[in-house]
This record gives C-alpha cells, structure tokens and sequence, in this order.
C-alpha cells in the first residue's frame, strides 16, 4: 500500500510516522515548513519534557520519519 500525505505540519508526520510503521510506503507532499515551525516554543508536545522550538520540533518529526523511509 502507498499512502500519500499532504501536508509536513504535526499531524502530516505523525501520520507518516504510524503509516510507515504500519508498514505502507509513505510520500509526504509539502510546499515548505509549516506554521508551528514559526512558534519560538511548543510545549508539551511528543512527549518532550522542556519546551522546544516549533523548528526544532519540526526537524526532529522530519528526521525520524526520513530514517524509517518516508520520502
């Protein structure tokens, strides 16, 4: 199965993470970074127990989602 997400926000890499891990090729489709990015922090969000920048957090979704195969 390919799965085909629109969108690289919180909830389009989470989408792509469980997709993968669910075993589904996954492509994410996105125009650039999106608004979270802009947040100086984000708190309390996957699970990080200090706040972290929206671009960091960002990176960090991004980066988990490459190294299980999502394109």
């Amino acid at each position: 199965m390919h799965v085909i997400i629109i969108g690289s926000g919180p909830a389009g890499v989470s989408a792509a993470l469980y997709a993968r891990r669910g075993g589904a090729d996954v492509t994410v489709i996105t125009k650039g970074t999106g608004g979270l990015a802009a947040a100086e922090w984000v708190e309390n969000y996957y699970g990080f127990a200090e706040p972290i920048s929206g671009a960091e957090l960002e990176q960090r979704g991004i980066a988990g989602a490459k190294r299980l195969g999502v394109r």
